[in-house]
């Protein structure tokens, strides 16, 4: 009896008159695509990477009631294709205001065949066409079809409809039968590594778990609902997620033989509510604010929206009420992309307490205002996030274990194979007394996870050391909540252990970086998986590999001790250039001058180590390598980051360290901007690169020379303004080392640099470097905060500390799109999911930093809350959270420094 009272409701909803927006017209607008109230489609606006392929983001895509129902409609070769499978090449795109129409010109060139997909606007939505130049080839009937996939954070435990009378659940938890569906045999090969990979997983793919000619999706959901119509082959639902965790429901039609125009048609209907707005968003910190440092939230408003012109701020009270203690005017509109945004001040309410902002019909949740507003919000990130992310040991908290020992079995030194996943690359077959293959012995010892991966990329190792080492000098921190035992491999977190975390972690980095130059001789590119099914693996880091050194000499399943004949070890790849090999020389020398008291024999050590390679490197200068060895391919719009960006010139802080992700269950791709210097480093760009070397080891030994003489030649060089809003700001932890004339220099340099920097932060309505990469770029924004507070605090007269605090408040919630802090677990609200390695468990490690939004192109900005499997929006970096403590620690300070 439920069953059919549930259908004759369903039913009823699908026959409800007017529905699916028959009244709605969409035109191509200003933008070149299709638009109308409450509704848009993109088409190719972004495309497929030419290295990353399939990022989510790309080819036809619809926004509904404000939310990216829909992406990746184009013909593709397999129900559920993953990242790297085959997609079409683009020939042209056009946008058709005359008749309401976007047109897209494609091929498969190796299958000789070519087509346009064809958006146009008809009453209550859109037609869809496939039109081919000539019939499809026979070897891709039963293959090639039309594909359009939906966001499963929408949709899963939503109800759909199938013909009008088959009611269904879209499933929570994918569990469809697989078949077997093998390559084509005129399909372009693919790199060794993917072919492996396929023919590890079983060439398999799910059958579908819809089918029928209509299909209304999210019935039961107004914001979501869709109807679509196929004219011609029958439409088929599959899901995804049988293949990889983040895979979507891909809705699709076979393209038929023999015919070419309109060899797909469907009709896409939309539930468009009638003059639908979005709700305003009020986007404030969500820790809250310091009593008397300003306070502003930022109105995120529809253009359509007629609100009012005032906002409320009410105080909770103990018994549960509200009570209004401020009402003060918004600023007029600002357009920026789709949205227009107002900023609402209430800098007046001072007294600590517990608040809310109130606008229209939209109320915050609480925050307080209080002197210790700063105090908390760095800790998770330096004793959860960080802690989880340490490699070769265990970490345990409380009954968790959130890893074993992780690859003990560390390394192979890689071959040189060419160009492999996630751009690594080996430059050379030998290195000193190794060759590719041989086990690299000392290796296995400290360092941490990148991100959501468990690779072990270098200049995150040395933007975490060096991030850490500046927080302990420069706050004083002995913070202590972490065990970290290295002799027997284990951590424990909300255990004290007498020594400071910040001292243990830079040890953690130092005792990695030392095995490089004792073992190998020199710093490195990293190390990393040898093949894609063990990199795509996610969940206890152990569990990657047997933790036994491969010996090639036993069978492929037999142990010996602590030797194996499984090759499952990870590579080791000893490239380097003078970038790594600097940078490696500075982390050691702040490691140094950080461990000097705890750990003296580490520091001399660390010391020792520095000064020899820096007199290595003066003699004899490392060479970059030849053949494309330094990485692979770096993304457009490579973000920023972290405290070693800013003072090397790395790109490797809360997001640079990676800049380019896949779409499948794992990370698909870093950012080789971390492995190569950013265009413009050492040729007059970001200066020379022996700088942040010079500057840590004269603090290291006191100003000793050679180093005090380089840093005193350096100098000028890097307070250029153009320097100072990059790196250039850290000269300042160089002032005490130079003549007194050194600082009325430097004065006159940030006078030059604040001079402009307002015009160029105006360039948003949040005042801090707006996310117009592939990546979201809170990265940008927390380095804008630790430059800001060095500034600050050597020349308050010309730096107010409200910049760094903007740009915190920015990270906990005052952003676009929500007012969800991006730091995990911190703040009232925040992002709880993230693309970490729990990322399978819909889980999040707490303190970790996402990206945030992105700009779906041309002007649609995207940060989904209940959605972690895009990395450009959600992959926490663990250089991000390393310089997250340096930036939570400026705020803390500024707050302090007031009282």
């Amino acid at each position: 009896m439920f069953t059919r009272i549930v259908v004759c409701l369903l039913l009823v909803l699908v026959a409800a008159p007017g529905l699916f927006g028959a009244d709605i017209a969409m035109k191509v607008n200003d933008k070149n695509y299709l638009d109308t109230q409450g509704f848009s489609v993109f088409l190719y606006d972004s495309t497929y990477h030419p290295v990353f392929v399939d990022q989510k983001n790309t080819a036809m895509e619809m926004i509904l009631h404000g939310q990216r129902i829909a992406t990746n409609g184009d013909v593709r070769l397999m129900p559920t294709p993953e990242q790297w499978d085959l997609v079409a090449t683009l020939k042209g795109r056009q946008a058709d205001k005359a008749n309401s129409r976007l047109t897209a010109n494609l091929a498969f060139p190796t299958f000789d065949c070519s087509y346009t997909l064809e958006v146009a606007a008809e009453p209550g939505g859109v037609k869809v066409s496939i039109n081919l130049d000539k019939a499809l080839p026979q070897k891709l009937a039963g293959r090639a079809g039309f594909n359009l996939e939906f966001l499963p954070s929408i949709y899963m435990g939503k109800a759909y409809l199938v013909d009008g009378t088959k009611a269904g659940i879209f499933p929570r938890t994918p569990n469809d039968p697989m078949t077997k569906v093998l390559p084509l045999p005129d399909e372009p090969k693919k790199a060794y590594f993917l072919e492996d990979w396929d023919k590890a997983k079983g060439y398999t793919q799910p059958l579908p778990f819809a089918e029928g000619k209509s299909i209304t999706l999210g019935v039961d959901d107004a914001l979501a609902r869709v109807n679509v119509t196929s004219d011609t082959a029958n439409l088929m639902v599959f899901d995804g997620r049988e293949r990889a965790q983040n895979g979507w429901f891909v809705l699709r039609s076979l393209i038929p033989s023999g015919k070419t125009a309109g060899a797909i048609v469907w009709h896409i209907r939309p539930d468009v509510i009638p003059n639908w707005t979005r709700p305003p968003v009020i986007a404030h910190s969500q820790v809250g604010y310091a009593p008397g440092f300003s306070k502003v939230a930022v109105l995120e408003l529809d253009t359509k929206y007629n609100g009012p012109k005032t906002a409320k701020v009410l105080r909770l009270i103990e018994d549960g009420s509200y009570k209004q203690v401020f009402e003060g005017p918004i600023t007029p509109p600002t357009p920026w992309l789709r949205y227009v945004y107002s900023k609402f001040e209430f800098t007046p309410v001072k007294d600590p307490g517990l608040y809310v902002i109130e606008y229209a019909d939209q109320r915050t949740a609480p925050f307080p205002i209080s002197k210790d507003a700063y105090a908390n919000i760095w800790q998770d990130s330096l004793d959860h996030h960080v802690a989880e992310q340490m490699d070769h040991v265990s970490v345990r908290e409380g009954y968790r274990v959130w890893h074993g020992a992780s690859h003990l079995d560390d390394g192979r030194m890689a071959p040189v194979v060419g160009e492999q996943f996630d751009g690594w690359n080996q430059a050379a077959a030998t290195d000193g007394k190794y060759k590719g293959g041989d086990h690299i012995p000392g290796m296995n010892v400290g360092g941490w996870y990148d991100a959501g991966d468990f690779d072990l990329e270098e200049p995150a190792q040395l933007s975490v050391m060096q991030s850490l080492a500046l927080a302990y000098r420069e706050f004083n921190l002995k913070y202590d909540e972490l065990t970290v035992d290295e002799a027997t491999r284990e951590v424990e977190m909300h255990r004290p252990d007498g020594v400071p975390d910040t001292v243990q972690q830079v040890k953690h980095g130092a005792l990695l970086i030392l095995a490089q130059f004792h073992n190998i001789g020199h710093a490195i590119r990293g190390t990393h998986e040898p093949d894609l099914r063990q990199y795509t693996q996610v969940g206890d880091g152990a569990s990657k590999t047997d933790g036994r050194i491969y010996d090639p000499k036993l069978s492929p399943y037999e142990t010996k001790g602590n030797y194996s004949g499984k090759p499952d070890d990870r590579w080791i790849f000893t490239t380097n250039n003078p970038f790594f090999q600097w940078n490696a020389i500075a982390a050691l020398a702040a490691a140094a001058d950080t461990l000097k008291g705890w750990d003296d024999t580490l520091a001399k050590d660390c010391l020792d180590t520095a000064i020899k390679a820096w007199n290595d490197e003066k003699a004899h200068p490392t060479q970059n390598p030849t053949g494309g060895g330094l990485g692979g391919a770096s993304p457009a719009g490579a973000p920023g980051g972290g405290v070693l960006a800013a003072s090397q010139g790395v790109v490797s802080g809360a997001q640079g360290s990676r800049n380019a992700r896949g779409s499948t269950g794992a990370p698909a791709s870093s950012n080789t901007a971390q492995t190569v210097p950013p265009a413009g480093f050492g040729r007059g760009g970001f200066g020379p690169l022996d700088w942040a070397a010079s500057l840590e080891l004269t603090i290291a030994t006191n100003g000793a020379e050679p180093y005090k003489s380089r840093l005193k030649e350096l100098f000028p060089q890097m307070i250029t303004p153009q320097q100072i809003g990059t790196r250039g700001w850290t000269a300042v932890r160089a002032l005490p080392y130079l003549d007194a004339s050194a600082k009325d220099q430097m004065r006159e340099a940030v006078k030059t640099y604040m001079a402009g920097l307002d015009k160029q932060l105006d360039a948003t309505p949040f005042g801090v470097p707006p996310s117009l990469g592939t990546w979201g770029g809170s990265g940008a924004v927390v380095d804008m905060a630790i430059r800001l507070y060095f500034l600050h605090k050597t020349f308050p007269d010309l730096v107010s500390p409200e910049y760094t605090l903007r740009a915190v408040n920015y990270i906990l919630g005052t952003h676009p799109v929500s007012s969800t802090s991006y730091v995990a677990g911190v703040g009232t609200v925040s992002k709880t999911l993230t693309y970490s390695n729990n990322r399978a468990d819909n889980a999040y490690i707490p303190g970790a930093v996402i990206p945030g939004y992105i700009i779906i192109k041309p002007d649609f900005p995207e940060c989904i809350d209940d959605f972690g499997f895009l990395w450009f929006e959600d992959e926490a970096v663990v250089a991000g959270s390393a310089s997250w403590v340096v930036a939570g620690n400026a705020a803390d300070a500024i707050i302090k420094e007031s009282k």
